[in-house]
């Protein structure tokens, strides 16, 4: 399947997890791929993988530091010099601060708030105004997480983060839409990343495998396989609006409470 066959896309926090892994599906598809990251090292690491399977030319890294707006308007300049347009953006750059908020510093609030909210903000406002401005239509993924729907406690500001960038995809897409730019949000469940170190623990693993109706944790691939269909022409007519991918775990809560069980 070429989905995306010389369509160029933008990835923040694209140097690994599910960014990484969206990335490769994309150049796999046949489209070119930027890959925006602070981490050098994993964010080089990629784009030579992509380059080495798909070819020349499939994905450059850069590096983009989203808080920064000069580094986000930079990155969209790069992808147009480099591949000529830019149609599709995935903003997953993260960074955890957990905490009990009592005990919360403002530094970690800030940090969450900066490079998740204002950082979500400031790469979406960058690259729809290319798209604008160059009459590109075009499709838009912000990261949020189940976390953004249910409160998730000891996580510092990012239940607030995930929560606001999903209202902020709503808003961008309204916004946008008379321009054919389409803005959507994903709510992935537990997912084996680098940030989630803690699924290496194989009873852990097996405990959320257990409580989740589908009776597995996801892998990049599963998140992945969504970002691309909402990017995909089969989602056209679907924005400001937000995808859970968490195999029906955000919907058990009724399953857990104690008391009768019906048969």
């Amino acid at each position: 399947m070429q989905r995306f066959k010389n369509k160029v896309c933008i990835i923040s926090g694209g140097a690994s997890g599910i960014g990484a892994k969206t990335a490769e599906m994309f150049a796999e598809e046949g489209g070119k791929v930027l890959i925006g990251d602070v981490d050098e090292k994993n964010g080089k690491n990629q784009t030579e993988k992509i380059t080495e399977k798909y070819g020349n030319g499939t994905a450059i890294f850069f590096y983009l530091d989203v808080s920064n707006p000069n580094d986000c308007e930079k990155a969209v300049k790069k992808a147009v010099h480099e591949f000529g347009c830019v149609n599709y953006l995935l903003n997953s750059a993260i960074k955890m601060a957990p905490g009990m908020l009592k005990e919360l510093s403002l530094e970690n609030w800030n940090t969450m708030i900066t490079i998740g909210l204002t950082g979500t903000f400031l790469m979406t406002q960058a690259t729809g105004r290319w798209m604008i401005d160059n009459n590109i239509p075009g499709s838009i993924v912000t990261m949020s997480s189940i976390g953004g729907q249910q409160p998730y406690g000891m996580s510092g500001a990012y239940s607030t983060v995930k929560a606001a960038v999903i209202m902020l995809a709503e808003h961008f897409g309204i916004e946008w839409a008379s321009h054919k730019i389409r803005v959507n949000a994903i709510c992935p469940g537990h997912t084996e990343t680098p940030l989630t170190s803690y699924l290496k623990d194989s009873d852990i693993k097996k405990q959320r495998s257990e409580i989740t109706p589908l009776l597995r944790v996801a892998q990049p691939i599963d998140i992945a396989n969504g970002i691309l269909f909402l990017f995909s022409e089969e989602a056209d007519y679907i924005t400001a609006t937000t995808l859970e991918i968490d195999g029906g775990l955000s919907k058990t809560v009724m399953n857990h409470l104690p008391g009768r069980k019906w048969k």
